[in-house]
């Protein structure tokens, strides 16, 4: 491996992939999807190109492919696959095409690519600009940078001056009158995910008048107990990645909204729920749209 090559564990594909560490050492034993190089003691490593093929499988995994098919498309049709049913999405979903406003993006011209989205802004509120066209955006970049279409400072560049957007719409929100409908508390857990939709969320419950404990930053979930030490409150929305909602971190965080008195624990951006019992005091999202659609569910 050549040196200042981005170097991954078993543990962080399963962080970025949602697929666990057993299962990919299953398909690679099976189906030699991936072929990691090993270190002195024998431990598994991977670079990025080998990420990215873990995340491509995963995606259409999830979307109905069996790992078996799967197996058998070379690299280019791999990277096909994933584009097509990208395009796809984006096709059902609605008539913006990301595609071309990426482009603004590719040289890294700040400016113009702020020109490009502040319209959308304009023309719809922050809300709907967030999750009709950035959010998109930011899975489109994603998908271009998986397929190298993008590289990865691009895909950074793309997510890094959205979340600028985010933060000024933050700053400039005229804080509600009168008595705020409830307090909740916001932990970010994993950093395999984009805290984009994490600020997002932050500004949804903002500006509809609860109190808002946000810290930034990736904390354990343990932390929770320590922020309610301090100023409790009665919602709980935690940012985590897929492998995160195995039973028994549902359980836990249904356990400590149980003990705290929390109303609901809202887990954030998981693409499948696997899970057929889902405790009472649990709320589970996938994406910006079904998180709004949450919050104004709640009482």
């Amino acid at each position: 491996m050549e040196e200042g090559t981005n170097v991954f564990s078993i543990k962080d594909l399963e962080n970025f992939s949602g697929i666990k560490a057993h299962t990919i050492r299953i398909w690679e034993k099976r189906y030699k999807i991936l072929e990691p190089d090993r270190t002195e003691s024998n431990i598994r490593i991977y670079n990025e190109n080998e990420l990215k093929k873990i995340l491509n499988v995963a995606y259409l995994n999830r979307n109905g492919l069996k790992i078996s098919r799967i197996a058998q498309l070379s690299e280019s049709e791999l990277t096909k696959q994933v584009m097509a049913l990208s395009s796809q999405e984006e096709n059902v979903n609605n008539t913006f095409q990301p595609g071309k406003i990426l482009m603004s993006a590719i040289k890294f011209n700040e400016a113009q690519f702020k020109e490009a989205l502040q319209p959308y802004i304009k023309i719809h509120n922050i809300e709907d600009a967030y999750v009709k066209f950035f959010y998109p955006l930011l899975e489109k970049a994603r998908i271009l940078w998986q397929t190298g279409s993008l590289s990865r400072a691009q895909e950074q560049f793309v997510r890094s001056t959205i979340r600028q957007l985010m933060i000024c719409e933050d700053i400039n929100l005229k804080s509600t009158s009168g008595r705020s409908k409830a307090s909740v508390a916001m932990i970010n857990t994993s950093d395999s995910l984009p805290d984009n939709n994490f600020l997002f969320y932050k500004y949804v419950l903002k500006k509809r008048g609860y109190d808002v404990i946000f810290t930034g930053g990736i904390l354990p979930a343990s932390e929770v107990i320590e922020i309610h030490k301090i100023k409790s409150f009665d919602y709980l929305v935690v940012n985590s990645s897929a492998f995160d909602f195995a039973r028994k971190k549902i359980g836990y965080f249904s356990s400590i909204g149980k003990s705290l008195f929390i109303r609901k624990v809202i887990l954030t951006d998981y693409p499948e729920l696997q899970e057929k019992k889902i405790p009472e005091n649990i709320i589970v999202t996938r994406n910006p749209e079904d998180f709004l659609r949450t919050v104004s569910s709640l009482k």
